[in-house]
Formats: C-alpha cells, sequence, structure tokens
C-alpha cells in the first residue's frame, strides 16, 4: 500500500526478516523520546534492553508472523522505517486463539500525517481470517491515539484506574475491541 498525506509519501508492508535493526532503531527513538514526553503512549522496561534481547523480540516476532500467530507491517517513508504496528494472538488454546492484542508505534516526526492511520487500518485488513477481535489498550491521556482508534471502529469494553503508575503519578488505561466482521 502506497500513501500520501500532506506531502508525505509513504508504504505500508508487511515486515521482512531485514527490518529488525530499523525497527530496533525506532524502538529505542521511542525510549529517547520518553525524555521529553514522559506520558508517551508505551510502557516502558526497568533498563533500556540490550540489542540481543531485542535482536530475540523480533525474532520471535517474525516466528510468530511465519507460524501465523501474528501480522506485522511497517510504515516506510523517506527510505525507512518510521513506524510499526503487529497484531499477535493471545493463546493459542482454542478458546482465545480468536483474540489478537494489537500494538503500534510511529515516529514523533511522522505522526499527524496521516501515517498512522493509513499502517492501522493495513495491519486490521492484514488480520481478517486469521482473528475474529483485535484489543488493546491505551493511556487515557494519549488522546490523539484514542481518537484515531475510534475512528477506525475500536471501542472502550474497560478502564484500569491508576492502570499506569509513573514517577509517582499514574494514568487509567482504557481497555478497546474491535471486532472484525467475516
Amino acid at each position: 500500500m502506497v500513501g500520501e498525506m500532506t506531502g508525505l509519501q509513504y508504504e505500508i508492508r508487511e515486515v521482512r526478516w531485514e527490518d529488525a535493526d530499523q525497527v530496533i532503531s525506532n524502538y529505542y527513538s521511542l525510549l529517547d523520546e520518553m525524555d521529553i514526553n514522559p506520558w508517551l503512549g508505551i510502557t516502558t522496561p526497568p533498563q533500556r534492553p540490550s540489542l540481543p534481547s531485542e535482536f530475540k523480540w523480533f525474532a520471535d516476532l517474525y516466528s510468530s508472523m511465519l507460524e501465523g500467530d501474528a501480522v506485522a507491517y511497517v510504515a516506510e517513508a523517506d527510505k525507512r522505517i518510521v513506524g510499526m504496528c503487529e497484531v499477535r494472538r493471545r493463546s493459542k488454546r482454542i478458546e482465545l486463539s480468536h483474540i489478537g492484542n494489537l500494538g503500534m508505534h510511529v515516529n514523533r516526526n511522522y505522526r499527524g500525517k496521516g501515517v498512522g492511520k493509513a499502517l492501522l487500518l493495513k495491519t486490521i485488513e492484514g488480520c481478517r481470517g486469521r482473528f475474529e477481535v483485535i484489543t488493546l489498550e491505551v493511556f487515557s491521556n494519549n488522546l490523539a491515539a484514542k481518537k484515531l482508534y475510534e475512528k477506525v471502529g475500536f471501542k472502550t469494553y474497560g478502564v484500569l484506574p491508576g492502570g499506569v503508575k509513573r514517577g509517582g503519578n499514574s494514568v487509567n488505561l482504557e481497555l478497546m475491541f474491535l471486532r472484525l466482521e467475516r
């Protein structure tokens, strides 16, 4: 999928093995962004993950894709990956295997330009026939993300008060879902 919004050209495509370096670099840039925006909508590990642990994470994601238990797409602009969206099977247990959990991020320089929406829509399309329900968690103060999720059809089904604690403060965690049409 190729798109253009506000003069920005980008491509949305499935994750490839050779994307590992750039995907990991984007994740590290999110961790760095937390110095500027401490309430960025990601949960953080107690310390910066090592490069080997991130490559293991990527290998696990890629393996899950090959096994049919995950879908993952990247947004590419200016000849580099600027975002990623993944949905992983919640459980291999038959009773829960129809549910996928979504996570996504877009580099801060590319937010608000249609990249996130295109990335999310392509990922949802890739989930059809594989999952019946997609769930996600979003910080209640991440208004832009909530608006995007609602715009594509996600609905809130619960709120976990004080679900995220950071620096002595807390914020609610909203639980959202999207039921895919058959």
